[in-house]
């Protein structure tokens, strides 16, 4: 879990999975939107546990670690009484059903905030359909320093007291925001701890 004071927006593992899935050239996504529109009505930890598997001559896409996180945190845990699997299943077909009429990829982002509710957003655009996971902030918090996968995705911000690890700073204080500094700064996961 990311490590945050309000807010959080990543792909880790999972959601990287699913780029890689519902990209590359069109044949490619063409026929993984089949393949997923197939099967999407299955238990959703049933299909991570899939992706965990060598299969159809594919290696595994996702490790046990994260099947079990994306189980026991997404599906468990983090957002008890929100109806999370049922937004991620109707959310994700929506999406596949638009790509596969615009013939268009799909790439994923979970963005976390200080907020109530989860929702999924479905952006189309002229060259791929943009799938943005909306969630609360989960109930359990990982300290920075754990997070040394580096995602790709960097941020523009004024520096906050938890900034730690590589930055650059791009104007020295702001006059209105206290006097911080503004930094760019890589986003970074934690690392499947079963990896390496």
């Amino acid at each position: 879990m990311p490590s945050m004071p309000n807010y959080y927006a990543g792909k880790g593992s999972q959601f990287g999975m699913l780029d890689r899935q519902f990209g590359g050239d069109e044949s490619h996504y063409m026929a993984a939107y089949e393949a997923a529109l197939g099967r999407i009505d299955e238990p959703l930890a049933q299909l991570a546990e899939r992706h965990r598997q060598d299969r159809d001559g594919q290696q595994a896409e996702l490790s046990e670690d994260d099947v079990e996180h994306f189980r026991d945190h997404w599906l468990g845990s983090w957002w008890r009484g929100l109806p999370v699997e049922d937004l991620l299943r109707a959310g994700y077909k929506e999406a596949i059903r638009r790509a596969r009429e615009a013939k268009l990829p799909i790439e994923s982002l979970w963005i976390c905030a200080d907020e109530k509710t989860f929702q999924v957003y479905i952006v189309e655009g002229p060259r791929q359909i943009t799938v943005i996971v909306f969630t609360p902030r989960p109930v359990e918090h990982v300290p920075e320093d754990t997070l040394t996968e580096p995602e790709p995705i960097w941020v523009v911000k004024a520096r906050e007291q938890f900034d730690k690890g590589e930055t650059k700073v791009v104007a020295r204080k702001t006059g209105g925001d206290k006097g911080r500094e503004i930094i760019v700064k890589q986003l970074a996961y934690a690392p499947d701890p079963g990896a390496g």
